[in-house]
């Protein structure tokens, strides 16, 4: 081919691409659900430099900057004068005030806030008990998404097997357990249309409850998918939650085809009725074989000991409805449970009609209600609510933030602040504004094509993070507790004294002097 016919071939293919630019829509094309965007001639042509910081490059430099310490080197700082010490107190309290993947806590942002849920995670064994934690949220936490990881994480630090609570019926797939029910029992969710909601508020911990009447079994095991984190796999301690039955229900635990015992409710009851069988070996599944008259409110599958991460996603919802439960059934079931962390991750499926301060105020105060409220009914847990991700929309042709996000998320700060809540800013941890964006084109992809849900790999990234960060924490609590109490009382004071901005000279200028851990 000579030249001329090569170079006239580029042109036309320019002239191709140049056109499309012209006619292409600026909110680009919808195809099954998803949307397509083509660049604009100006924007092909723009001489700005094409290079990119990626998602990558970004998480690991919040990752990298948690790796406060080289733990082992803590056990060398010994009286509460040293040097050392201010130094490692200096470097906690950098992180605790600074970094992108911080706690934002409540009162005086004092790190204690944590102390009585990490001494419940470190009494599990000696006890032998199991400590929950509730993990509430949207479709991002779909499918045991950012729990599963959590999950893993904390049994492998402080014990613990099975997947946790569970619904009597699940209809979405989940990564960790599948489960069959024999009967085709009505469900009904108080997060769900007006069709799927019940005509009481009895609807316990979960937010949704199964009414049976007659005979039926629930069958549930354990998956075995690329996914399935290894500690959901097996299980030991079993319970049942009813209420309301009507004094002839029966329930049969079947395992390894075994009959594991069958328990009674003689009379009629309308508060909670628990059911619990603790097995003498592990398993991987189960069927509970259930008659009579009774609504059930879910199943905890758990180990003898240690931690269960409980996943509750809400497909659609924004967080709004846990003061419409029935304090008779959500207050039993979460001290049943030994709840001592419940997290609150909503805000995304708000964000888009959340587009004038009314509008934002108004959901501040819902979501400082469902707070006030759950701390009211069951103040022996710690509270943390966890912002939206980033999200984007297509604005004058182009993909951009929403405009009131970052508003949003502060307003859900200000919220947890006031009811005495934690909160986690994952917008921040990704990276803030436009940070979507790189997830979705990560390779590989981090977060999906309609730019507000995180792939499977991206959920485990951002729980990475979470986990990585509330280490940082209990690793300061390991660090307080070594010490006696004259020298806990002088580190807390001057870790929420300590001034950041003092710079490495004024330390030497100090040291000098002598001032420096007076």
């Amino acid at each position: 081919m000579k030249a001329s016919h090569i170079l006239g071939f580029f042109c036309s293919i320019l002239l191709v691409l140049a056109t499309i630019c012209q006619v292409y829509p600026k909110d680009g094309i919808t195809v099954f659900d998803k949307k397509f965007l083509f660049p604009d001639l100006p924007e092909v042509l723009s001489q700005k430099s094409t290079v990119k910081v990626s998602a990558e490059d970004e998480l690991k430099k919040v990752e990298e900057s948690l790796a406060l310490f080289v733990q082992d080197s803590l056990a060398q700082v010994a009286r509460a004068d040293s040097l050392a010490l201010v130094d490692t107190i200096r470097t906690y309290a950098k992180f605790f005030r600074e970094h992108a993947s911080r706690f934002h806590l409540p009162n005086d942002g004092s790190p204690n806030e944590l102390f009585p849920f990490f001494k419940a995670l470190e009494n599990c064994k000696s006890k032998k008990e199991v400590v929950h934690i509730l993990h509430y949220g949207d479709s991002q936490i779909e499918g045991d998404r950012i729990s599963g990881y959590i999950r893993q994480s904390f049994q492998e630090k402080f014990g613990g097997w099975g997947p946790g609570l569970i619904p009597a019926i699940q209809p979405i797939p989940s990564s960790a357990i599948s489960q069959s029910c024999s009967d085709s029992l009505p469900r009904f969710l108080i997060s769900g249309t007006l069709r799927q909601k019940a005509e009481h508020n009895r609807y316990g911990a979960l937010g949704q409850v199964a009414e049976m009447s007659g005979v039926c079994s629930i069958s549930v095991s354990a998956r075995e998918m690329k996914t399935t984190f290894s500690r959901t796999k097996k299980f030991s301690n079993i319970k049942l939650f009813v209420g309301n039955n009507q004094g002839n229900f029966m329930a049969t635990m079947v395992a390894g085809g075994k009959d594991k015992g069958t328990q009674y409710v003689s009379t009629s009851k309308k508060g909670l009725t628990i059911m619990t069988w603790n097995l003498d070996t592990v398993v991987s599944r189960f069927t509970l074989r259930l008659s009579g008259t009774a609504e059930i409110y879910g199943i905890s599958v758990d180990g003898k000991y240690g931690v269960a991460v409980d996943n509750v996603p809400m497909r659609g919802s924004s967080g709004t409805f846990f003061s419409s439960i029935d304090k008779g059934t959500m207050q039993p079931m979460l001290k049943a449970l030994n709840t001592r962390l419940i997290l609150m991750e909503y805000g995304g499926n708000s964000v888009p009609y959340l587009t004038s301060d009314k509008t934002i105020s108004g959901y501040k105060k819902t979501m400082s209600q469902q707070l006030k409220y759950m701390k009211r009914i069951y103040p022996d847990a710690q509270y943390m609510l966890i912002g939206p991700a980033d999200m984007s929309l297509v604005m004058n042709g182009k993909l951009q933030t929403y405009p009131k996000l970052e508003i949003v998320i502060d307003s859900l700060k200000a919220a947890a602040w006031e009811n005495g809540a934690m909160f986690w800013d994952m917008y921040q941890v990704m990276g803030g504004n436009g940070s979507m964006q790189k997830w979705v084109s990560n390779q590989p992809a981090w977060a999906a094509p309609d730019y507000l849900h995180f792939t499977r790999k991206g959920a485990d990234r951002i729980s990475e993070v979470f986990v990585e960060t509330m280490v940082n924490y209990y690793d300061y609590y390991c660090f307080w507790k070594r010490h006696d109490e004259e020298e806990r009382k002088y580190i807390e004071e001057l870790l929420m004294s300590m001034d950041l901005t003092e710079t490495d000279s004024t330390k030497e200028e100090k040291e000098e002097k002598g001032e420096e851990g007076k």
